[in-house]
């Protein structure tokens, strides 16, 4: 998709691109970091594509809109925190206005209300068969703070939402998708939440968390937004953010959560 008719030279750092952009104003730039980031931007939006089970025709869209993000943003960019650190969760939430809006049949009026279908799809999905319903909706009321009606009404259009457009989405969010680092473009690796965060997993991260030193459990902690007692999502900042609140450099942090990342999934792999 992001071809070009002659071979870029390849920089070393991905930020650097950027820079380069900001300094002359040469669409180059930008299109040369296409060219060489495509590879990992298909990963990530094969992944997604297939975590919320969307037509693979999709790809293209997912694509662009990380692309004309990434060009509205690159505009006014002067920070020397990595753009893509600083763009991923805005690509992530666009990816998931554009399921919002253009995916389903279902009508979903607004964000809020979107979040919701999510939260309550997800805690429906994991009730037992033959709880009573009204047993079920009582619950997952107390759990969000949401009225009875409200989770009534979510169960039932994220049902219809996922009949008619083969959409699960109720799975959980915590991708790591758009990493600055290149040593993870060169890498086929599944994104942390594909590895760790799955239901089925739940109890085994938890002990496997439970054996990490106080530090590197912080880290987790802080960059994916997890709490390591219950697993619930909480509000997650940048790797250098958490290399600040840990003591460690960003370059520091960010080789630490490679290995934390290596010791759970062996964890998990032995449990």
């Amino acid at each position: 998709m992001y071809q070009l008719d002659y071979v870029p030279i390849r920089l070393d750092n991905l930020n650097d691109y950027f820079t380069r952009y900001r300094e002359t104003r040469n669409e180059k730039y930008f299109n040369e970091f296409l060219y060489f980031y495509e590879p990992v931007l298909n990963r990530n939006a094969q992944l997604f594509i297939k975590k919320y089970s969307l037509n693979n025709n999709r790809i293209d869209d997912l694509k662009q809109i990380f692309s004309s993000l990434l060009w509205s943003e690159l505009q006014s960019y002067d920070s020397d925190i990595s753009l893509l650190q600083l763009i991923k969760y805005k690509a992530r939430k666009a990816w998931h206005e554009y399921v919002r809006t253009v995916c389903g049949n279902v009508h979903i009026d607004n964000d809020n209300l979107y979040q919701n279908l999510r939260k309550v799809a997800l805690l429906y999905s994991q009730q037992p068969n033959d709880k009573p319903l009204e047993e079920t909706i009582t619950d997952i009321s107390n759990e969000l703070n949401i009225s009875k009606s409200t989770v009534r009404n979510c169960i039932i259009a994220s049902t219809q939402f996922k009949q008619n457009n083969n959409l699960d989405i109720h799975n959980q969010d915590n991708e790591n998708y758009f990493s600055s680092s290149i040593a993870d473009i060169e890498k086929d690796t599944l994104s942390p939440e594909e590895i760790y965060f799955k239901n089925k997993q739940r109890e085994k991260l938890k002990t496997a968390l439970s054996k990490l030193k106080p530090q590197d459990l912080r880290l987790i902690e802080l960059v994916f937004g997890i709490c390591p007692d219950c697993l619930k999502s909480k509000e997650k900042i940048t790797i250098r953010e958490a290399s600040l609140k840990v003591g460690l450099t960003a370059e520091g942090a960010e080789k630490r959560i490679k290995k934390i990342l290596k010791q759970l999934k062996e964890e998990l792999k032995d449990s």
